[in-house]
């Protein structure tokens, strides 16, 4: 499919109807992609695995949520508790935020 051409969409109905097809043998995964025009295998596999855990396909787009998949987005700030740290590690790291600062204060300098 060419970059500026439309997807196919599809409707709940005919998504279910698509992954019956699939799931009851009617119809192989290859000859589902083709007839249908759907874009890959991949996504009739969402949708049988949509199917099975929901007892239909649902419509996801822009309602996933980073509950849905955590690694999504960006990740949190690592916040280390100071006070767990060794004495050699907390001079360490007070030497390394030192070392940001001075670079820091070069930089604006030039």
């Amino acid at each position: 499919m060419r970059k500026n051409e439309k997807h196919t969409s599809y409707s709940i109905e005919e998504k279910n109807q698509i992954v019956l097809l699939y799931l009851d043998d009617h119809i192989g995964i290859a000859d589902i992609v083709r007839r249908y025009d759907i874009g890959s295998k991949s996504q009739i596999y969402k949708w049988v695995k949509q199917y099975q855990t929901y007892g239909t396909v649902i419509d996801l787009r822009g309602k996933a949520t980073k509950a849905d998949n955590p690694r999504k987005g960006r990740p949190k700030k690592y916040e280390e508790d100071l006070e767990s740290l060794s004495k050699e590690a907390l001079i360490e790291k007070v030497r390394l935020y030192e070392d940001i600062k001075k670079c820091l204060a070069y930089l604006k300098k030039g």
